[in-house]
């Protein structure tokens, strides 16, 4: 048992800890949380303290599904693209993040959040996509009352824009997505997902409260795993020998992906807690993009970020 601690411990400080890069990013998440919670008036030991409990969660998260992977490199092929595609890849999501991002803000300018005409107006058959959708969901949405039309629209629009043009588009470029929802290495994820589970029973149940589970699992859930670590992620592991690289390349369009609703409408222009808030993303993306790897399925990163989420609905 201590030589499995020493083993596991070893390889936990070899793929994250070795390089300061993962030790510099944790540090500034501390002075991050630490900078916004001095700015609201906490004293200097609450706003440290703030983060370091962060950061020890995140972590201690993270050692527990190294310490209890059973995904070893010999059962690793479904996850490792071939170098080549994968840097092709790589150039692709970014690029197609670009319109994914134009798809936010253009959700934004149609909620008059943000000032002027819709940006993919321009866009030949957007309004019109846009329009049936939203005929669509006001439809499903009339047969029970708490199911809310944008709730149906966006898991529309999600699993078309995250997960279905995506798929296509990877697929054509040469990427495999056998095992993306296989349980067979999943008990890495078994600590995580059980914790996150309690917290979600434990919070009471209710009819709203369990379709706010089945939304989230619909729409950020399955679509930004798919996206986000499914393809990102995986494509900058697959390319980037050092761990931490890759956890920052995925963690960064995550993160930015997420600005434009916490700046303009959550926050209101708060550039500071915006940022302190997508700090929390950042950790939360490594905790996920982690698991991914260690288990090289996203079915049950899914159901965690789901239950994240929904606790919060």
């Amino acid at each position: 048992m201590l030589s499995y601690l020493k083993l596991k411990s070893k390889i936990f400080y070899d793929e994250l800890f070795s390089n300061l890069l993962f030790s510099g990013i944790l540090a500034a998440y501390i002075l991050l949380k630490a900078i916004s919670n001095l700015a609201y008036g906490a004293s200097h030991f609450i706003a440290f303290r703030s983060g370091i409990m962060g950061v020890v969660m995140y972590v201690v998260g993270m050692y527990a599904i190294n310490l209890t992977s059973n995904y070893t490199d010999e059962k690793n092929q479904p996850f490792q693209i071939d170098t080549r595609v994968a840097k092709k890849g790589l150039v692709a999501s970014a690029v197609y993040f670009l319109f994914l991002f134009t798809t936010i803000i253009d959700n934004l300018q149609r909620k008059s959040i943000l000032s002027g005409t819709p940006i993919l107006s321009f866009l030949p058959g957007y309004n019109h996509l846009t329009l049936i959708i939203g005929r669509l969901s006001q439809s499903i949405s009339d047969i029970e009352s708490f199911v809310q039309p944008e709730q149906i629209r966006n898991i529309i629009l999600g699993n078309l824009f995250y997960v279905l043009i995506p798929f296509i588009i990877f697929k054509l470029l040469g990427y495999q997505f056998k095992g993306f929802f296989s349980l067979r290495y999943a008990r890495a994820s078994w600590p995580i997902l059980c914790i996150y589970l309690i917290m979600f029973l434990t919070s009471g149940i209710t009819i709203k409260k369990v379709w706010g589970f089945v939304y989230s699992l619909l729409y950020p859930a399955l679509c930004e795993e798919f996206f986000h670590r499914g393809i990102i992620f995986r494509s900058a592991s697959s390319i980037f020998k050092k761990l931490p690289i890759a956890l920052l390349i995925g963690a960064i369009p995550f993160g930015l992906m997420h600005f434009p609703d916490y700046f303009f409408r959550i926050y209101e222009g708060n550039l500071l807690l915006s940022f302190s808030n997508i700090a929390d993303l950042f950790l939360f993306s490594f905790l996920l993009a982690y698991g991914y790897k260690k288990t090289g399925t996203l079915l049950p990163w899914i159901l965690v970020h789901a239950l994240s989420d929904a606790l919060y609905l």
